[in-house]
């Protein structure tokens, strides 16, 4: 018994506050019903006559039934007009609380809370207004670091050799041009025509495009925010000269570097490389050490011509998140926190709604968020040719005919990049049922699984907003202030960037409930 109670508190903590009242309502139902026949046997015991148990039966039935309807319908009153408003007002407020969203609350239809939702109302104004001065002042005070900030990154974007820094878990936390050219497989030499684009027409890598006739389809191992450089690079090097630096200065932020040969995973060239330890929060304290790269390739050209930042190239200027290096180490994905995680957000587009009956992948897209952010320059993004035609009826929803998609990548190769661009990362989409359907029956078709961990938006919105709300998409980035253009929705890059939007802002409120 001492060991029972524990568990059953820790149970009817999980449920809903909608279940919680309707288990109430259960409770008082049973207890009215269990009076009522516990009366009509005291009854029976006083006078048991052969015509008081016919009577006593009627009566038990028709009394019960009615205790039975009118608690039902009393806890239906209750759950629409008290619970269900209690419920979404939580969930909006956390949501506005925790998801920096400045609108006003939207009307709960809680006449019956009394003067709860107004106060919620004006409480979220204030919140929004002290945000706003608060932002304000941040600005002005800010606005001379970003600038220097900007002006670092053009540096960096245009220096001559590859920069990369890595946390002391070996994962990517900043590069720039170079590296990621060096590092991907275009780095042997692959030419790119002057609008930025390869030589097969399909650029890599460049963020911000919504229309389906554009794409960006990343090749196997591009670099990325949060993978691990020994994606990229030899292993055993690497992790010799990060020993021996550790060991020969392990406080020291000042050291000098270690000159070390590595090898390219993607094109099997050798890199000549400087790595020097950073602190442990990154550039100096105690803790795990991060370290920099500087990447040189004499024998590789090409990579040095046109360093200057490419508003239309595949390649980024530079790519950084520094709070990486500032996260604790984990063993297991369990261990980690839901905004330490790495998201890769995705959706497609389809011939139809039967993957079992042979519809098929027309247009594939993906954006990667990284410690609560969208990184906007990792973006896989293509169409597909499914091997059969495109139904009209499905090219007036999603835009895509016939002629689009011929002469673009079948499925299997789609697949595979695919595949590699979301290693070990957690998957991401509305309905995400639908979407893995298609993939996994394209996976199998080539021998590969997916066996990332999954996570559907609609049932974290469920989480934060209730079970009573709208959670498709369009009434999800209403809620929750993600701009989703009618030119972007349908299109499998537009709703896979607002779904990873809703991710954004999700994160924080579903990371305040634990």
């Amino acid at each position: 018994m001492p060991q029972t109670l524990p568990r059953l508190h820790t149970s009817l903590r999980r449920l809903t506050l909608r279940q919680r009242i309707l288990l109430l309502f259960l409770g008082l139902a049973g207890a009215c019903l269990a009076v009522l026949f516990l009366s009509l046997y005291l009854g029976h015991s006083k006078h048991s006559g052969p015509w008081s148990m016919d009577a006593l039966i009627t009566a038990g039935v028709v009394a019960g039934c009615g205790i039975v309807l009118l608690i039902f319908g009393l806890w239906r009153l209750f759950d629409e007009n008290v619970a269900k408003p209690l419920e979404r007002l939580s969930g909006e407020l956390r949501a506005r609380v925790h998801a920096n969203i400045n609108t006003d609350l939207e009307d709960l239809e809680a006449r019956h809370l009394g003067d709860l939702a107004p106060a919620a109302t004006a409480l979220i104004r204030h919140l929004n207004e002290a945000r706003n001065e608060l932002a304000q002042t941040v600005a002005r005070e800010t606005a001379r670091h970003v600038g220097e900030k900007d002006r670092l990154t053009s540096v960096l974007a245009r220096l001559p050799f590859g920069v990369v820094v890595c946390t002391a878990d070996h994962r990517l936390a900043l590069y720039n041009a170079i590296a990621h050219t060096l590092l991907g497989k275009n780095g042997k030499g692959a030419s790119q025509s002057s609008d930025g684009q390869s030589p097969n027409g399909i650029a890599l890598c460049e963020p911000g495009m919504t229309q389906p006739s554009e794409q960006t389809r990343p090749g196997s191992r591009i670099p990325c925010l949060g993978r691990s450089v020994f994606e990229f690079v030899g292993e055993s090097s690497l992790r010799e000269a990060y020993d021996s630096l550790l060991q020969a200065d392990p406080t020291a932020a000042g050291n000098a570097p270690v000159k070390l040969n590595l090898n390219v995973n993607a094109t099997g060239a050798t890199v000549e490389a400087y790595m020097q330890l950073l602190g442990g929060d990154g550039f100096g304290g105690a803790g795990p050490r991060g370290y920099a790269l500087t990447l040189l390739a004499p024998e590789l050209p090409h990579l040095h011509e046109g360093i200057a930042p490419r508003a239309q190239g595949p390649s980024p200027g530079v790519v950084y998140d520094l709070e990486l290096l500032e996260y604790d180490l984990h063993d297991t994905i369990t261990d980690t926190p839901l905004q330490a995680q790495t998201y890769v957000v995705f959706d497609t587009e389809t011939t139809g709604l039967l993957p079992d009956r042979g519809d098929e992948i027309v247009q594939l897209a993906a954006v990667r968020v990284v410690n609560g952010r969208r990184v906007h320059s990792e973006v896989f993004n293509t169409l597909v040719n499914p091997g059969r035609p495109i139904p009209p009826s499905s090219t007036l929803i999603h835009g895509i005919s016939d002629s689009m998609v011929a002469n673009a990548p079948r499925i299997e190769q789609v697949v595979r990049d695919f595949h590699d661009f979301a290693s070990g990362a957690v998957l991401v989409a509305h309905n995400i049922d639908f979407d893995m359907a298609f993939l996994r029956r394209a996976a199998k078709s080539v021998g590969l699984r997916f066996e990332n961990p999954v996570l559907d938006t609609v049932v974290l919105s469920a989480k934060v907003f209730g079970d009573g709300e709208n959670h498709n998409l369009d009434a999800l980035a209403a809620r929750l202030g993600v701009d989703l253009p009618p030119s972007a929705r349908h299109t499998a890059l537009g709703d896979a960037t607002a779904t990873a939007e809703i991710l954004v802002k999700l994160l924080p409120a579903l990371q305040a409930r634990h």
